[in-house]
């Protein structure tokens, strides 16, 4: 008899929940069909990076003929890692009814998620859905997450260094700082090499804190962190003088090398989502969030060289096209 109470329950549980998915579906609309559209980007914040794939959204709704003044009009707003700013600003697009909101990190798309559930959102580089329940039931957003390689990153890396141990500067209180953490000591384990881990507190000197890792790690990892990153090139040259490699997303600004998304790329698949929403025949959940495949395999060859570290062949010959050679000879 409790089995078959609880059988009931279920049911009754799994039918509510649809009931409730259909009423959030209903709220989104097609893109109305008109002459003129009128488009919000939100940037988390005003890192070099977001900036490639704002760059990228717009050259792809171009090439799918949504060009600025033609045809649609596009307002960019950077909350410069401002909470604050970036909900109020999430209610301004919802205020000035928008055709569409396109985000760029994923702090910009919780924030306008958290301020509409029927806008078409795309989300662009933020992390998976599948991560946490936070975009549970957000039928308005689609989109392309990312997700930083760690595994090869290391496996890459290895090729690379001697590695025994790897250490890695986070801040506990970012989501995926955290998540990236834990993916972290998951591929080491699986490669014999210990972690060492350094809390980063915003507050305090950033030297102070880099200053743990020597003598202690053969290099060290920074995590797609937008709290760290904005000091990156402050620690990174410190880990230089103190000869400890960096292995990151920041290539172009100091790292020794990664495997990650290039992000003019990525910027350039969601603007094609993006294209998709307004073209009016599919809504958000239609379409369904994506994740950039291909990651890019980069070596900063001027870090390289002053480190004095020589590249085996199958690295070279994967990431050739890629080497950042800052002046150098065509060949290390």
């Amino acid at each position: 008899m409790l089995l078959l109470i609880a059988v009931c329950a279920v049911i009754v549980m799994a039918s509510v929940i649809d009931d409730h998915s259909a009423a959030l579906k209903k709220q989104i609309r097609l893109i109305p069909q008109k002459g003129f559209y009128y488009i919000g980007i939100l940037q988390s914040d005003s890192l070099p990076e977001q900036g490639k794939m704002v760059a990228g959204i717009k050259a792809a709704l171009a090439s799918r003929g949504y060009r600025e003044k033609d045809n649609i009009r596009i307002d960019v707003f950077s909350a410069d890692g401002d909470e604050k700013k970036l909900d109020a600003q999430a209610k301004n697009f919802v205020k000035d009814k928008k055709d569409l909101i396109i985000t760029v990190g994923t702090d910009a798309t919780k924030a306008c998620v958290l301020a509409t559930k029927s806008v078409p959102i795309v989300g662009v580089g933020m992390l998976p859905p599948e991560s946490n329940n936070f975009f549970d039931n957000s039928y308005n957003l689609t989109g392309i997450s990312d997700m930083p390689a760690v595994l090869n990153q290391i496996r890459m890396a290895a090729k690379v260094l001697s590695l025994q141990t790897v250490g890695i500067i986070f801040n506990p209180k970012d989501e995926g700082a955290v998540i990236q953490l834990n993916l972290l000591r998951d591929a080491s384990e699986k490669k014999g090499i210990h972690i060492y881990e350094v809390a980063f507190d915003e507050k305090e000197d950033p030297i102070s804190q880099i200053e743990k890792f020597s003598g202690h790690v053969d290099a060290v990892y920074i995590p797609a962190d937008e709290t760290v990153l904005k000091s990156f090139d402050e620690i990174v040259k410190h880990l230089m003088k103190l000869g400890i490699p960096v292995i990151g997303e920041m290539v172009r600004r100091g790292a020794l090398l990664s495997v990650s998304a290039e992000y003019y790329r990525m910027g350039f698949s969601g603007g094609r989502i993006a294209s998709e929403l307004l073209d009016g025949k599919k809504k958000p959940y239609e379409i369904g969030i994506t994740k950039q495949i291909d990651p890019d395999w980069i070596v900063n060859m001027s870090v390289a060289k002053t480190l004095k570290k020589e590249l085996p062949y199958d690295v070279w010959q994967k990431a050739r096209k890629l080497y950042l050679y800052d002046g150098q000879a065509a060949r290390p």
